[in-house]
């Protein structure tokens, strides 16, 4: 982290805007003595928080804003922005770039910024503390005060070191400690005063309250007996209602099973009368017979047709031959075909009446009739060769007919023999459904009679729960109203079956009612005295609860305060060292021999008689007696902490050839090189991200500024150096150098030369 940019707008002498880029290394700024120089180191001490206006050479703080000249009207504002790179992010400051702002108003109103967002003067100082950078030390270096930071206090000289060593942010965070430790005390002391005003009150207030513990103890003892009364006629009245509640869940269970069981049924029942395929089955079958057996008749009529024709003709050679028939043979004759055709009308209606199986009955006698015809007139029917052979010739047309007729008829009888079958399968079917329709009808009824039955039950056993639930809320609230509502949630889910003598119940009743009558004899409690006990009790546990935490605050940051000096002394010593022999070494440098050292001085240890006299004073009120033990006790710690601290620092000079070990007895070079030789020991071993020195070498001689050139030189690899100076061999060593100038407006104006690209340019 180093500077990289600082800007100045109507700070002092700098009326206009004027900026300074800088460079790791050595920048030198130089000019006539009065250009303003100085002003740039103050606005660097300034912008980085300076609260002393004297430190910045001033009077008040309008001092820091441009007042005017003869040319120019003084300013309204004074900004000094400062810019820090930190791309390495080497202080850990989570920011690639720091740019701190300070503005100061002429009215009065003043500023701080950090990257443009309105910041606290104390965030500014952690940053810096985390940097590096020490505002009031040695970072900075103002005109004339090399000498007095040399003749300063052993306390002085503390601060200066614990700066140097990089314990500044440890120490704050220490005083920070301190300052809550202060705060808690006093806060524990004002708990502590509180708690002797209440204690008076909460004893009174307990006395007035151990007097109603008779009646307490009464209330105990009817809480415990009505417990018991109560809990009894609970537990069985929950025994009744669950065994209630038990048969009723059973009897709605089976009635809801026998209401399923009947809908099922129902359901059955309902697909069996819905038996519409097998009644078209039925139908088809019947209609497929009418129409067979209506066949059978056409051919029965047709062969009895054929059969009476070929009796005709055969009959006919038997009339033309005249041959004589017998008398009854005739007459046989013509009885046959007077029942023949009396059989044909009445196969037509039994047809009609669909009466099959009398239709079978009339097709067999038509059968036997014609038989019996041909019979009768075979024995005469004798023919001459040709009648004979054209006789044969009809018969023949007529015989294959008449088998043709058979065939038909033999098909036709044995479809009808399948049907007839399937006809048979398709009644017992339907028989069988009928059986079982009726079978399911007896069973559905019987399931009915059931269902009511079971309802009946499920209604009463509801009647007498609602009833059973009716007394149960009446114990209920009574419970509620003499044990309360948190009665049930305590005990009442953790009772089990007892068992009470009728007599042990009624002689709880009769003690329930005398305890009673005993707590009205002695009346109610006074709710504002308990409500106040109440209260003041509370206030009474909470400071006691609040000294107790503040007392463990006190601990905590007692062991803060501890670990925080035990960290900064371990820094402390090990940086003072290193320190110590870098100053050693840098004197001999510069006063080619002699010899120094910083030596740390120790508090000396006090008695506190203070203490003692507080706590003898405070003796008398024991209460307090104990609080004073502990400020005492916190004092002590306070010492404890204190004298793990340094009193200060001494510094020793002797100069070569001669004796000398008091500063003060050093001429002013001397005290200037000492002086140097301590900074650069600082910064040798703490280094800083800049520092600015202005005119720190003005006692020096040619030869010692020759060697301060040389020590800066080779310090700027560590810190990056802005100084302000007349010495030219500084001026030679800087890689920037700034000139300041003055007109005759009073305002100061800036010139810069970047000594390395003038080089290039000289020896072109």
């Amino acid at each position: 982290m180093f500077l990289e940019k600082l800007e100045i707008n109507g700070f002092k002498s700098f009326a206009h805007k004027a900026i300074l880029e800088f460079k790791p290394g050595i920048t030198a700024i130089v000019g006539p003595n009065g250009s303003g120089k100085s002003n740039v180191s103050d606005a660097i001490r300034w912008v980085l928080g300076e609260q002393s206006i004297k430190l910045l050479r001033g009077k008040k703080g309008e001092d820091m804003i441009f007042s005017g000249s003869d040319k120019k009207a003084r300013l309204g504002l004074a900004e000094v922005i400062l810019h820090f790179n930190n791309n390495k992010d080497e202080a850990d400051l989570g920011m690639s770039e720091v740019v701190i702002t300070r503005r100061l108003y002429r009215h009065g109103e003043s500023e701080y910024l950090v990257n443009n967002q309105k910041s606290r003067l104390f965030d500014i100082q952690m940053i810096l503390a985390k940097a590096g950078v020490a505002q009031a030390s040695y970072a900075i270096i103002g005109q004339g005060q090399i000498d007095a930071f040399l003749l300063a206090s052993r306390e002085d000289h503390k601060e200066f070191f614990e700066e140097a060593s990089g314990v500044k942010s440890l120490q704050i965070k220490r005083a920070q400690a301190i300052n809550k430790l202060e705060a808690t005390e006093e806060n524990l002391v004002t708990a502590a005063i509180q708690l002797n005003e209440i204690g008076p009150r909460l004893n009174s207030l307990t006395r007035q309250v151990k007097k109603l513990e008779q009646r307490a103890a009464l209330e105990m003892r009817l809480k415990d007996y009505q417990q018991k009364y109560y809990g009894f006629n609970w537990s069985q009245m929950e025994e009744q209602w669950k065994k209630m509640h038990r048969a009723l869940k059973q009897a709605a269970d089976s009635e809801a099973q026998k209401k399923s069981a009947i809908d099922k049924l129902q359901q059955e029942l309902e697909s069996l009368t819905r038996g519409n395929a097998h009644t078209l089955k039925t139908e088809e079958l019947q209609k497929e017979y009418q129409d067979l057996i209506a066949e059978k008749i056409n051919l029965n009529n047709k062969l009895a047709d054929l059969k009476i024709k070929t009796a005709t003709i055969e009959a006919a050679p038997v009339k033309a031959k005249k041959t004589d028939l017998p008398e009854h043979a005739i007459r046989e004759l013509e009885q046959i075909v007077k029942s023949l055709k009396l059989l044909k009308d009445k196969i037509t209606t039994a047809l009609k009446t669909t009466n099959f199986e009398l239709v079978e009955q009339y097709f067999a006698e038509q059968w036997q009739a014609i038989l019996k015809m041909e019979e009768i007139l075979k024995p005469y029917n004798q023919e001459s060769g040709d009648d004979k052979q054209k006789t044969e010739t009809k018969n023949n047309v007529e015989e294959k007919e008449i088998k043709n007729l058979f065939v038909k008829l033999k098909e036709t009888d044995e479809k009808i023999l399948a049907i007839q079958q399937k006809m048979q399968a398709q009644n017992e079917l339907e028989k069988n459904e009928r059986s079982q329709i009726w079978i399911y009808q007896q069973k559905y009824q019987t399931e009915q009679n059931v269902l009511n039955q079971l309802a009946n039950e499920t209604n009463n056993l509801r009647v007498e729960l609602a009833r059973l639930e009716t007394h149960k809320d009446d114990l209920e609230q009574e419970i509620r109203q003499e044990l309360g509502e948190n009665w049930f949630m305590t005990q009442g889910s953790n009772l089990s079956s007892v068992v009470m003598p009728e007599e042990e119940k009624r002689n709880l009743q009769m003690e329930i009612s005398r305890l009673k009558h005993q707590l009205n004899l002695i009346g109610g409690i006074d709710p504002e005295v308990q409500k106040e006990y109440l209260g003041t009790k509370e206030r009474f546990d909470f400071l006691s609860g609040q000294v107790n935490d503040l007392k463990s605050s006190i601990g905590s940051l007692e062991e803060l305060i501890i670990d925080l000096d035990e960290t900064v002394k371990k820094q402390f010593d090990s940086q003072f060292k290193i320190i110590n022999e870098q100053f050693q070494k840098y004197f001999k440098v510069l006063f080619a021999g002699g010899s120094a050292k910083l030596i740390l001085v120790k508090e000396e240890e006090e008695a506190n008689n203070k203490q003692q006299e507080e706590k003898n004073i405070a003796a008398e009120q024991s209460f307090l007696t104990e609080m004073v033990e502990e400020k005492a006790a916190m004092e002590k710690i306070k010492d404890r902490l204190n004298s793990n601290l340094y009193l200060g620092v001494d510094i020793e000079a002797t100069p070569p050839g001669k004796k000398l070990k008091s500063i003060s007895m050093l001429s002013g070079g001397e005290r200037a090189m000492t002086s140097i030789a301590l900074l650069c020991a600082i910064i040798s071993a703490n280094p800083s991200p800049f520092v600015v020195l202005d005119e720190v070498d003005a006692a020096l001689d040619e030869a010692n500024s020759v060697r301060y050139a040389e020590i800066m030189e080779h310090l700027a690899h560590q810190s990056q150096f802005i100084i302000i100076t007349h010495n030219r061999a500084t001026m030679e060593k800087a890689d920037i150098l700034y000139g300041v100038t003055m007109g005759s407006d009073g305002i100061s104006a800036l010139l810069s030369l970047k000594l390395e690209s003038a080089e290039r340019f000289t020896n072109r």
